[in-house]
C-alpha cells in the first residue's frame, strides 16, 4: 500500500504534467460535451480536462455546432480552475499579448475588412489595425467587395519598429481545403451520393464544387438528353444531388453523375411504339446513315437502305441537318436504348393510307349517289 506520501508525489507528478502540457498557445483536440447561452464546454480528447471557449467564436460558421462534434483548440489561460480555449480569437480576447500568440502558434484571429488601400485591404482586429495584401486573399473572394466583410485571418508579421501587422485570409482559406480534404477522404467513396454546388460551366462538362473539392460531372454524366446545351440544363450556383463515379487523390481527379438523380426516360412508359409514323428532325449524317431526333430523350438511326435513296445517291446530298421528315418506326430496343426508322417505310405506308382513304371515300360517295337515286324512284 503506498504511503501519503508516495500518493502526493504522484498528484503532484501529474499536476506538472498537466501544466507543463498546457502551455499558452498549444493545440488540441476536444469533443463538445455541452452547448451553453455564451459558452461551448469541451472534454480534450488526450487530456483527462474540460474546456471552455466562447461562444462568440463561431458566428462565421456556416453550420451550428453540436454535441459531440471535434474541433481544434488552442489554450489561453487558466483562471480559477476553469481552462479557456480558443478555435479563433475575437475582439474580447485581442491585446499585445495575444496577438504575439497568435503570430508565433498561428492561431487564427477574427477581422473585418476595411478600405482599400495600395495593393490590398485595411484590415481591423479588435483594436488594431492590420493589412492584408491581394495577393493573401483567397482565390474565390478575390472578385468580390469584401469591404465591411469579417474573415479569420492568419497574423504573418507584426513589425518590431513599426508595429505595423501583416495578416493572410488566404491561408486560412487553404488550411479549410486542406481539412476538408482530409474529411472527405475518409468518407468519400466511389458510388457515394452527394450534394453538388456547379461552379463553371463547359463544352466537356460542369465543375462543381464537393465541400471544398472540386471534380467533373462529363458531358454525358450530367444529364440523359443527347447533344444538351449545359449552359441552358444549368446555372452557376445550382446545387444538385449527385453520385460519385471515380476518386483519385493521387492525381487529384474526381468525376460525378448527375444521372443518378433523375429518371431515365426509358425507365417510363415510351410516348411511341413501333409501327407508328412520326414526325422527326435531321439531327446528323453518317455513311451508314441518318441520326434522327424524336424529342429531347429520344433519338434513332435511319439505315442507308431506309431513307428511300438509291445506293447511288449519298445522303448528305438529299438531307440537311435540321430538316423534318416523317419516319416509320421498325423496332424499339429499350434494354440498348436503340430506336431503327424508315423514312421509305412511312411514306410507302402514308401512301398506302391515302390510297385506302381515297378507295373509301369513292365507295361511300357511290353508295350515297344510289341512296338517292332509290329515294327518288321511291317517292315517284
Amino acid at each position: 500500500m503506498k504511503s501519503g506520501n508516495e500518493v502526493f508525489a504522484k498528484l503532484l507528478e501529474e499536476s506538472f504534467k498537466k501544466r507543463k502540457s498546457l502551455e499558452s498557445g498549444a493545440m488540441f483536440l476536444g469533443k463538445v460535451s455541452s452547448i451553453q447561452d455564451d459558452y461551448i464546454f469541451i472534454k480534450l480528447t488526450e487530456e483527462a480536462l474540460t474546456g471552455i471557449v466562447a461562444k462568440n467564436e463561431f458566428v462565421l460558421e456556416e453550420k451550428k455546432i453540436s454535441i459531440g462534434e471535434e474541433l481544434k483548440v488552442y489554450f489561453l489561460r487558466e483562471e480559477h480552475g476553469d481552462y479557456y480555449f480558443t478555435t479563433c480569437l475575437t475582439t474580447d480576447e485581442i491585446n499585445e499579448e495575444t496577438l504575439g500568440l497568435a503570430l508565433a502558434k498561428e492561431i487564427p484571429v477574427l477581422g473585418q475588412v476595411g478600405n482599400e488601400i495600395n495593393g490590398g485591404y485595411e484590415i481591423k482586429i479588435g483594436e488594431f489595425q492590420a493589412f492584408c495584401p491581394f495577393s493573401q486573399i483567397s482565390a474565390e473572394n478575390k472578385s468580390k467587395n469584401l469591404t465591411g466583410s469579417q474573415f479569420k485571418f492568419i497574423i504573418n508579421e507584426i513589425s518590431s519598429k513599426t508595429k505595423k501587422i501583416l495578416v493572410s485570409q488566404k491561408k486560412i482559406s487553404d488550411k479549410e481545403k486542406v481539412l476538408k480534404r482530409e474529411i472527405l477522404q475518409g468518407e468519400l467513396k466511389e458510388g457515394s451520393h452527394v450534394t453538388c454546388t456547379i461552379k463553371s460551366i463547359h463544352n466537356f462538362g460542369l465543375i462543381v464544387d464537393l465541400n471544398g473539392l472540386d471534380a467533373l460531372v462529363p458531358l454525358s454524366e450530367a444529364t440523359f438528353k443527347k447533344n444538351p446545351d449545359l449552359n441552358k440544363e444549368f446555372k452557376i450556383g445550382e446545387t444538385h444531388r449527385g453520385k460519385v463515379l471515380s476518386l483519385d487523390w493521387k492525381t487529384n481527379k474526381f468525376s460525378v453523375t448527375l444521372k443518378d438523380s433523375t429518371e431515365d426516360p426509358w425507365a417510363k412508359k415510351i410516348p411511341f411504339k413501333e409501327g407508328d409514323i412520326v414526325k422527326v428532325q435531321i439531327e446528323s449524317i453518317k455513311p451508314f446513315g441518318v441520326f434522327v431526333k424524336f424529342d429531347d430523350h429520344f433519338h434513332g438511326l435511319v439505315p442507308n437502305k431506309e431513307t428511300g435513296l438509291s445506293f447511288r445517291i449519298p445522303a448528305q446530298g438529299h438531307f440537311k441537318i435540321g430538316e423534318e421528315v416523317d419516319v416509320f418506326i421498325t423496332e424499339i430496343n429499350p434494354e440498348k436504348k436503340q430506336i431503327a426508322a424508315s423514312i421509305a417505310k412511312a411514306k410507302e405506308t402514308k401512301a398506302q393510307l391515302e390510297y385506302s382513304s381515297y378507295i373509301s371515300e369513292q365507295s361511300v360517295s357511290h353508295s350515297s349517289s344510289f341512296g338517292l337515286l332509290l329515294k327518288k324512284s321511291l317517292k315517284k
